[in-house]
């Protein structure tokens, strides 16, 4: 568990003990500007119905940062999580109750969620069944015998749980697959007593790509088969509330889509390397503040943050400022910078220095809080309430 040192609220950024997980406020509640009113836009411009953002708060885990996304006109009303634990963990953030806090969330439960996972085990079905009792909740499903074991717990606890049936979009982590089995799924789910079937979701995976008349092809293409099948659950007599699908990558793409209700984006409100590629329009919010502990030879920095602060799996972070400044590799505690250029006599002992994260789920997983900052100083400790909370 991290034990950070608590410094007092007004403290510059550069002053903060390190290394730490910083975000900047203003930027954060600019990229939740810039997307929601994109969806809200595209919106306005539908035939076919409502299109709101249901953000996937599991890339942040922070209770803080959902509320301000939910907040934010062209929200679902509600968060997808990946995890009945996560799930269980924005639940019991309640309302925010502090005042006089320029750093406080907007005041609001978080009592609408999306599983997006799955849950199968008997235990982890009383847990589910236990919040269902306390929220709206909803959960995704591919496989009609988890069906048959939730409709049992839900029937025997006097609660109505709401379903979504997930299907593949060619990403293969799950999912039935479109048009038949689909249909015949959710045909079970409204059937199952205790039960109520809310719609369909799809996840069409990270779509890394730069040129966009390719990402508007690719998404087009995963996400037809789950349209058609829309389609043909009405043809069948049965109604379809929401069709969830999207992400940061293809958010723009998605709302425009008829047929889809929610789209589902995770990152954009603190952004990664990963994404920043893709959605230029948005902006870091999120970075790793880092002291410099060691400038070896002509060359070389080193930093205080490493494996276990930066969660580089996927890729290394990005040092911001300095150009000719490349991370090339990490320890547990510590990071190699190579310099090159102008930055060769730069990065002393003491700087202090930025790391924007690659991929901003990892990174985010290594805290328990987040030093939120506004103009430069600190206004508050918010916490990761979402990690650990794996199952």
């Amino acid at each position: 568990m991290e034990r950070p040192i608590f410094q007092p609220v007004g403290a510059p950024t550069e002053e903060l003990d390190t290394p730490a997980l910083v975000v900047d406020l203003g930027i954060m509640a600019q990229n939740i500007a810039v997307l929601h009113n994109a969806v809200r836009a595209s919106d306005a411009g539908s035939a076919t119905g409502s299109v709101r953002v249901r953000p996937h708060v599991s890339c942040h885990g922070c209770p803080e940062i959902a509320r301000f996304q939910l907040a934010a006109e062209g929200n679902a009303g509600g968060v997808a999580v990946g995890s009945l634990g996560e799930a269980e963990a924005f639940a019991a953030a309640g309302e925010d109750t502090s005042t006089g806090d320029e750093s406080a969330s907007p005041s609001r439960a978080i009592d609408d969620i999306l599983i997006a996972g799955r849950v199968v085990t008997a235990a982890k079905i009383r847990r589910l069944i236990s919040l269902a009792g306390r929220i709206t909740l909803s959960v995704a499903v591919d496989d009609p015998r988890n069906v048959g074991d939730l409709s049992e717990a839900a029937q025997a606890a006097g609660v109505t749980l709401g379903v979504l049936v997930d299907i593949d979009a060619g990403y293969g982590f799950g999912g039935v697959a479109p048009g038949r089995d689909a249909v015949d799924l959710a045909r079970t789910v409204a059937d199952a007593p205790g039960l109520s079937f809310n719609g369909i979701m799809a996840y069409e995976g990270p779509l890394p790509i730069t040129e966009r008349a390719e990402l508007e092809a690719e998404t087009r293409s995963r996400l037809q088969p789950v349209l058609d099948t829309r389609s043909d659950l009405e043809q069948a007599g049965m109604e379809v509330a929401t069709v969830s699908a999207g992400s940061t990558y293809n958010y723009d793409i998605v709302s425009q889509l008829s047929g889809i209700t929610e789209v589902q984006a995770g990152v954009y409100p603190l952004m990664d390397v990963e994404t920043l590629r893709i959605r230029p329009e948005l902006q870091r919010a999120a970075t790793v503040l880092a002291t410099v502990i060691s400038h070896p030879i002509a060359g070389r920095a080193v930093l205080d943050a490493g494996h276990k602060t930066t969660g580089p799996d996927f890729g290394v972070p990005v040092l911001e400022g300095f150009p000719g400044a490349v991370a090339t590799r990490f320890s547990a505690e510590h990071g190699i910078m190579d310099l090159d250029g102008p930055a060769t006599e730069q990065l002393m002992p003491n700087d202090k220095v930025h790391l924007v994260p690659y991929n901003l789920a990892l990174c985010v997983n290594q805290y328990d809080y987040i030093r939120a900052v506004r103009d430069g100083k600190l206004v508050g400790y918010w916490s990761v309430a979402g990690r650990g909370r794996l199952g």
